[in-house]
């Protein structure tokens, strides 16, 4: 039986044609991802992809987060049907920002111990082969925004 899905929002957020991912140094089996998590009940989109980024980025940017597209993704874990309804939004930065840096999220949803996310660059080229878990769904929509 599958539960009803959870509403997410993944943020690609781009400086200088590059988009932001991290991996977690902790885990190194679990591939890039890119800035997102759950939206909490009653909270609007825009205001979870804003928290979410912050939260895990430990960055505020300039520009609010452009809605690009919303998807679903599907997956059988331990024997159980997930599903997310994924709301993917673009968030410009102004920089200058190092090649890498490391940010501890205190209060990851659903859990009471902090992670470790080691944040860096890619290409979209490169972010298209290397994301995980689906995530470079919406990257067409983010490559035809014009404030790259």
């Amino acid at each position: 039986m599958c539960k009803p899905p959870i509403d997410k929002v993944l943020i690609y957020a781009t400086w200088k044609d590059r988009l932001l991912v991290f991996d977690e140094p902790d885990f190194p089996e679990i591939l890039p991802q890119v800035p997102g998590g759950t939206v909490e009940p009653g909270e609007a989109l825009i205001t979870a992809a804003q928290r979410e980024f912050a939260e895990e980025s430990g960055l505020t940017p300039v520009y609010p987060p452009i809605f690009l597209a919303s998807a679903t993704y599907a997956i059988l874990r331990d024997g159980e049907h997930i599903m997310h309804n994924r709301h993917f939004f673009h968030i410009a930065l102004d920089g200058p920002f190092s090649d890498s840096w490391t940010n501890l999220e205190m209060f990851p949803h659903g859990s009471n111990v902090p992670v470790t996310f080691r944040f860096f660059w890619l290409s979209l080229a490169q972010a298209e082969r290397r994301l995980g878990y689906e995530q470079q769904a919406a990257l067409p929509f983010l490559q035809h925004t014009s404030d790259l």
